[in-house]
Parts: structure tokens; sequence; C-alpha cells
């Protein structure tokens, strides 16, 4: 849960950051912190049903395709690079609590795809490699 403005105005930026932790666990268990460029950023797990609807999200560019006679169409196609960018800064402004994600996701250009990344892998996308033991 995000510090409100209300908040914002009477808090310190350390105060914002722990109410933003508390509120964080209350609501979703863990939460996690990662030190980019001396700014602390608080984030959680993404849930199914967000990854669900992130990875549902495509761009689209427009390619000039000629056939064998020479003849010109325009095809829509899923621009691969861009799609996967954009899925990295939804992912990033999802789960980040602190500070306000949608800021510090522009502000800083590496965060969503650190972000998104340290997000797949607490999630459990990342390892493919689970931990299994005989009990």
């Amino acid at each position: 849960m995000a510090v409100t403005k209300k908040e914002e105005m009477i808090l310190t930026p350390e105060e914002q950051m722990q109410k933003a932790i508390e509120n964080g666990k209350k609501k979703h268990g863990k939460v996690y912190k990662t030190i980019l460029a001396d700014e602390a950023i608080i984030w959680r797990k993404l849930k199914r049903s967000e990854y669900k609807e992130v990875m549902n999200i495509f761009i689209y560019e427009n390619v000039e395709v000629v056939d064998e006679e020479g003849n010109t169409t325009v095809e829509q196609r899923i621009d691969e690079d861009a799609t996967f960018d954009i899925r990295q800064e939804e992912i990033a402004k999802r789960v980040i609590l602190y500070p306000a994600a949608n800021k510090i996701v522009e502000d800083m250009a590496a965060v969503a795809e650190i972000i998104s990344t340290e997000c797949m892998i607490k999630s459990g996308f990342g390892d493919r490699t689970p931990q299994t033991t005989e009990c």
C-alpha cells in the first residue's frame, strides 16, 4: 500500500519508506528492498493474476511485406522488444510500493528492468531449478 499524499507531507522520506514497508507487509506478506544509485526501492512479489494480465500486453508494429509478384502489403506484427519493455515497466509499476512507482520508473532508466527481473525471481519465475528434497 502506497503512502498517501497527506502522509507524504508530514513524514520524512525515511518515515515514508518505513510506512510503506509496514503497510506492504500487512497487505502482501513479504516485501523487498533494492538499492539502485543510492535510492531505496520497496517492492512486493507479483501475483499470478497480475502476471497473466501483464503477459496479455502486446505492442504491434506495421511491417511492409513484398510478395513474390512484387505486391506490397502492410501486416501488423508483434514488436517483441517494445512488448518486453512495456511488460517490464508494467510489472515494476504494479509492485513498487515506495517511492511513487510511476515517478521512479520514469526518473531512473534501469528501475523497470532491475525491479521486474528481481520480482520475477522472487515470484518463482526466475529459478527454474526448484529446491526439492526427500521427506
